[in-house]
This record gives structure tokens, C-alpha cells and sequence, in this order.
């Protein structure tokens, strides 16, 4: 009895192991796609309106760099200090909607890889090179925080950012969200300090060769010619040896900013 049981079980016990042995490539193969469709579902959702947030930026990045700043210098600062100008506003308003939309992808790509596209991959080396202790325009709290007064629910359950105006009425009803925001009001108003101004224009160079490497032909946005004129030598230098040789190696960008 026993010897007629034993090759059976052997048989069984063998055709399990090679069932499952089977099983672990088919699954993994089902997750690597699942997961590259999910990636390529949510760059298609979110790529389109960041890239328009941040060719608002470089517009008018490039129309203060034009001008050196110079005629934005009164418009920018506050009449007083318990008071703040609508272009002020209007200007901060720019970087908190664009920083709005990377706090919307960051919070519905939860659980899914954008390295998996290669889009998301590229997207992400700009988001960490945009967010880097070298570059950013305020502390990573205060970007989150600034960004986050720029979006609300909309009727589908999920984010939306809000408008010029809705942003207006936050900042100036409530003393919180302006406390958010003095950081970035502060930068913005100090235009006429060199190294204030020469790190927005850093910063417009990043956002700008993240338009031009995920929009390479401008469906979305606007072609644009670069300020390298009006970058200094150590801010062309940060641009070559930082923003391109280390934090966008890979991504496919090519510096022609400087």
C-alpha cells in the first residue's frame, strides 16, 4: 500500500512545486505590466496641466529677467508689512499652483512606481532636482504647505488647484496661509538682491528644461528662448556642473540655458 502511494505523492508533491515555480515569473510579469500601466495612466492624467503650471513660471521668469527685475521691484513690495501687492500675489500664486500639482501626483501615485514609465522616471529626477537643498526656492514644509493651498476636492473625489482669485481670498482672510507663504513672499519681494534673484533664475532654468525635455515639441506649451545673459558666472556654473551633471544625468536634457 505504501509503495503504491509513495510515487503518487512524490508526483503531486513535484507537480506542485513546478506549478508554483511557474507561477512566480507569470505573476511577477503580470505586476511589471500592471505596474507600467498604471505609471503611463497617471503621467497621462498629470503631466499635461504640470507642464502648463511651469511653462507659467518660465514666462514670467523670463519677462522679469528681460526687464532685470527692475520695474517688478515696487509692484512686488508690500505698501506695508501687514499688506501684500496683487502682483505679489499674483506672482506667488505661479509656484504654488506648479508646487500644487506635484503634491496632487505625489499623493495619487501612492503605491505606484513612476520609474516604471519613462516619462515618470524623467518627471521624478526633476521633481528631486527642483526640490534639492541647492535649488529650491523654500524649505521642503513650506513648498508642501504652499502648494497644498492651491488644491481642493473636486466633484470626481479627487484634486484639483484652485484659481488666481480663491488663492487671493485665502491668503488675505486667513493668517495662517499667509504665514505659509511669507517665505516665498519674501524671496519674490527682494528682486532687487542679486542672490535672490539669481536663484529664481535658476530655478526657471530647471522648470524650463523640464518643459523642453517632456514637451519636446510644445503641444502643451510654449517654446521659449533662454536668459543665459542674464545668469551670473557662479549660476551658470551651478547649472553645468549640478542641475546637469548630477541631478538631470539621464534624463535625456541638454543645457542650452547658459
Amino acid at each position: 500500500m505504501n509503495e503504491t502511494w509513495l510515487p503518487i505523492f512524490l508526483a503531486a508533491l513535484s507537480g506542485g512545486i513546478v506549478a508554483k515555480l511557474i507561477d512566480y515569473p507569470v505573476a511577477w510579469v503580470k505586476y511589471y505590466f500592471g505596474e507600467k500601466k498604471s505609471a503611463k495612466a497617471l503621467v497621462d492624467a498629470h503631466l499635461d496641466p504640470l507642464l502648463k503650471a511651469a511653462d507659467a513660471i518660465i514666462g514670467k521668469t523670463k519677462s522679469l529677467a528681460e526687464r532685470d527685475f527692475a520695474t517688478e521691484t515696487e509692484k512686488l513690495s508690500p505698501a506695508s508689512s501687514n499688506e501684500l501687492s496683487k502682483d505679489l500675489i499674483g506672482l506667488a500664486y505661479l509656484y504654488a499652483s506648479f508646487w500644487g500639482r506635484i503634491n496632487i501626483l505625489a499623493e495619487e501615485s501612492l503605491g505606484v512606481s513612476l520609474a516604471s514609465d519613462k516619462r515618470g522616471a524623467k518627471l521624478q529626477k526633476f521633481i528631486a532636482c527642483l526640490g534639492s537643498q541647492r535649488i529650491r526656492l523654500v524649505n521642503r514644509t513650506h513648498q508642501n504647505a504652499i502648494g497644498e493651498l492651491t488644491t481642493d476636492l473636486s466633484f470626481d473625489g479627487g484634486r484639483r488647484t484652485i484659481g488666481l482669485v480663491e488663492f487671493d481670498m485665502k491668503i488675505t482672510e486667513a493668517a495662517s496661509a499667509r504665514a505659509w507663504c511669507k517665505p516665498l513672499f519674501k524671496l519674490l519681494a527682494n528682486t532687487r538682491i542679486k542672490t535672490d534673484r539669481q536663484q529664481l533664475l535658476v530655478y526657471g532654468v530647471i522648470v524650463h528644461a523640464l518643459v523642453d525635455t517632456l514637451d519636446p515639441k510644445h503641444q502643451s506649451t510654449h517654446p521659449r528662448p533662454p536668459y543665459g545673459n542674464k545668469l551670473s558666472k557662479n549660476s551658470k556654473k551651478e547649472i553645468k556642473h549640478l542641475v546637469f551633471g548630477t541631478y538631470l544625468n539621464e534624463t535625456g536634457a541638454n543645457n542650452r540655458y547658459t
